[in-house]
């Protein structure tokens, strides 16, 4: 029969494999989209955390340079990994401690927080990396945008964040939360 102590523990690792499902679900919604309206492709670009998918068939040359490096989407895919792995072994590491600037800190919070300032930062730069590579295409990150694509094709762009990126900026604050409460969750101190 579990203890009240471990029935604790096994609420905080719960806690940690749910945000542990939430960042798949996000990882997995695109993170921006824009429709073109000339040609009434909805969702013509879709960025996702790994790279860019361009719906537009016969119109794509207009998007030639567009795609992220090669080794931009086995990176991400690597963080994704050793992510999840990280928050699974910070939820199962107990009693093991380390000293930073002169205190001990308990290392499951450590990684903890750490994935979860991570998924901040990503958060951070996907935008301010969207943003400069739809300058480069004379696209606004955000709302309406009169393009002309060349001879006589004009039209309006509308872009958007999407849900999966919003449900990836809050992950991150969900897992530093989790990893300051965890001493309270589980029962310690």
């Amino acid at each position: 029969m579990l203890i009240k102590s471990d029935l604790r523990v096994w609420l905080f690792r719960s806690l940690i494999l749910a945000a542990v499902g939430l960042i798949l679900i996000s990882w997995f919604m695109p993170w921006w989209s824009a429709d073109i309206e000339e040609l009434g492709i909805s969702n013509a670009v879709v960025i996702h955390p790994w790279g860019l998918a361009n719906n537009m068939g016969g119109w794509g040359f207009y998007l030639a340079g567009s795609d992220m490096p090669v080794w931009f989407a086995p990176v991400m895919w690597t963080y994704l990994g050793l992510a999840i792995l990280a928050l699974l072994v910070g939820s199962f590491i107990r009693d093991k401690s380390i000293s930073l600037f002169k205190r001990k800190i308990n290392l499951s919070n450590l990684i903890i927080i750490v994935v979860g300032f991570s998924f901040i930062v990503v958060a951070v730069l996907a935008v301010v990396v969207a943003a400069i590579r739809t300058g480069d295409f004379g696209l606004h990150l955000l709302g309406d945008t009169f393009v002309s694509m060349g001879y006589f094709e004009q039209s309006w762009v509308s872009a958007r964040l999407l849900p999966g990126y919003w449900l990836t900026c809050a992950v991150g604050p969900i897992l530093i939360v989790l990893g300051i409460l965890r001493s309270k969750i589980i029962g310690e101190n």
